[in-house]
């Protein structure tokens, strides 16, 4: 492989300031509009949790609340991120907040009147949760193409950041307007929230996307799905942000799942002194997103910052668990805070960065799905946990377990993809005018065959490089991929690709990447005193009706 400029942990061109990104104004209005939807969609959670409890003050209906919110994610994370890819963003989230503005306004007008019902409001809740997931996957990729390659690190982490604003000021500006008035109001605020987007949204300038550069016709859905998961099983990076991404989120659960009950139980604090905590945690993101990360990151290596901050929040974990001075625990959390934006704006930036642009929102889907799900499963072991042994015991083992994840840096290390180079590698395949083919034909399979003759001393170390080519395009869209040797001179090769159709093979023509070049540039420098290979490409025959 290659060292390629711009690597993951020696970013080349990196900017001083964590705020860089804010010079872009079409970023700040971007930025400025999705902090209010997660103000609202934090007001919203209070108003809905705060509603429940008087329609019915049951358990199980109260915490089926937080049930709706996130059950669409793990329903509608991957389809988004598929729809994405193919679609135009824009009018995606255009649509998005159009829709969630409206489920919101009637969620508002039902509650004014007093003819909500339960079910009426988890079925409200589910369908906003359903927006919510097919806005959070488009609009990270829209907002990181209004930056520059080298400020990307700074815009992921001011996204983050965002989130972690909006939950702290929605949260305790909710509890006060419900008090205060009642939860209708903040549903109406919420659908406010929608407005300022859509405004923003139809201001900005139509860029197109990836897809819309193409002169071939838009993915069919469902391939489009395959190709995601072909990429998930095949894709060293994705199993490098899976993995990582997988462990951190189930053991770090254990923080903010028991914080409720470990400030009530344990530290005898009232709901003010909970909220002083969460805010302690909020404002320790919001200081390390922007002050401490951007000073950090031309300095040390991407592993060594992801490593040292899960060092740091699985101390304190541990350390929640056995200190009661209030003051201190508020210090505390707020180091935590810088821990936790630290690892998850690594995780997004190698999620951005370790994947070809036509799959980048498939990748991010995949990656919101992992940290919802982790932080659902987890709460739940943590929880379980918590009633037999107790919460300090439990958030002692939380801490073990989270330290203990930095052993998976050994074989899932970030540094496995500084070779990796997802930008296009331009006219490196270039399919003959003469391969063109009938229209109608266009989506039957296509078969491309490659005859190698070589020297048998080369066998091992040609199979090597063949096969670790074979895995990358698999994870880039191949839909089959096989290298036969002949049984009777073993320097005699066929290597076999097959395409859903000869459109996805044309597809394909214009996605090939770097990796793929450096790969096939190698595999030429083992023939250079062998037979040029003999390419053959076929097109499906079989219907079957």
């Amino acid at each position: 492989m290659v060292e390629r400029k711009g690597q993951l942990h020696e970013e080349e061109n990196i900017p001083e300031s964590g705020l860089s990104p804010f010079r872009s104004s079409l970023y700040r209005t971007l930025w400025i509009a999705a902090l209010f939807l997660y103000v609202g969609a934090a007001m919203y959670d209070v108003g809905a949790s705060w509603l429940m409890t008087s329609l019915a003050p049951n358990p199980l209906f109260v915490s089926l609340v937080t049930t709706a919110t996130t059950l669409p994610i793990f329903l509608f994370a991957l389809p988004s991120g598929t729809l994405s890819d193919i679609f135009d963003r824009r009018s995606i989230l255009l649509f998005t907040c159009a829709y969630m503005f409206t489920i919101s306004t009637i969620l508002g007008i039902l509650t004014l009147v007093g003819v909500i019902t339960p079910t009426v409001l988890l079925i409200l809740t589910f369908a906003l949760g359903a927006g919510t997931t097919m806005i959070r996957t488009p609009i990270i990729p829209i907002m990181s193409g209004l930056v520059s390659s080298s400020e990307l690190p700074a815009a992921l982490t001011l996204s983050a950041v965002a989130g972690n604003i909006g939950r702290v000021v929605g949260f305790a500006v909710g509890g006060f307007i419900v008090a205060a008035i009642a939860p209708w109001a903040v549903f109406f605020l919420n659908s406010v929230s929608f407005i300022g987007m859509i405004i923003v949204l139809s201001r900005l300038p139509r860029k197109p996307d990836i897809q819309q550069q193409s002169t071939l016709p838009p993915e069919n859905i469902i391939r489009a799905i395959r190709a995601q998961i072909r990429y998930v099983r095949y894709s060293q990076a994705a199993h490098v942000l899976i993995v990582r991404a997988s462990l951190f989120t189930l053991c770090s659960s254990a923080l903010l799942s028991l914080l409720p009950l470990l400030a009530k139980n344990e530290l005898g604090l009232d709901s003010t002194g909970f909220g002083l905590l969460l805010c302690s945690f909020g404002t320790g993101a919001v200081f390390g997103g922007i002050v401490i990360l951007p000073k950090l990151r031309p300095k040390v290596s991407v592993e060594s910052l992801i490593t040292g901050s899960i060092g740091l929040l699985a101390i304190v974990i541990f350390t929640m668990g056995y200190l009661r001075d209030f003051a201190i625990l508020c210090i505390v959390m707020g180091l935590g805070g810088v821990a936790y934006i630290t690892i998850l704006s690594k995780f997004y930036t190698i999620g951005m960065k370790s994947a070809p642009k036509w799959i980048g929102a498939r990748v991010l889907a995949v990656y919101l799905l992992i940290l919802n799900g982790g932080l659902a499963v987890g709460s739940v072991i943590w929880g379980t946990m918590a009633n037999t042994l107790g919460i300090p015991i439990t958030l002692s083992v939380a801490s073990l377990a989270l330290g203990a994840t930095i052993i998976a840096r050994k074989r899932y290390s970030t540094e496995l993809l500084d070779d990796l180079d997802f930008t296009p590698a331009s006219d490196h395949w270039s399919l003959p005018p003469e391969l063109s083919i009938d229209p109608i034909q266009s989506n039957n399979q296509a078969l491309i065959t490659i005859d190698y003759k070589i020297d048998p001393k080369l066998s091992e170390e040609f199979e090597q490089s063949v096969r670790e080519l074979g895995r990358i395009l698999k994870s880039e869209g191949m839909a089959y991929w096989e290298l036969f040797q002949d049984t009777e001179d073993i320097g005699h090769y066929i290597e076999i690709r097959i395409a859903d159709t000869w459109t996805d093979h044309m597809r394909q023509h214009e996605r090939v990447t770097k990796n793929v070049q450096v790969m096939e540039d190698r595999i030429r420098g083992l023939l250079k005193d062998s037979p040029q290979p003999i390419i053959s490409h076929y097109i499906g025959k079989s219907v079957f009706k």
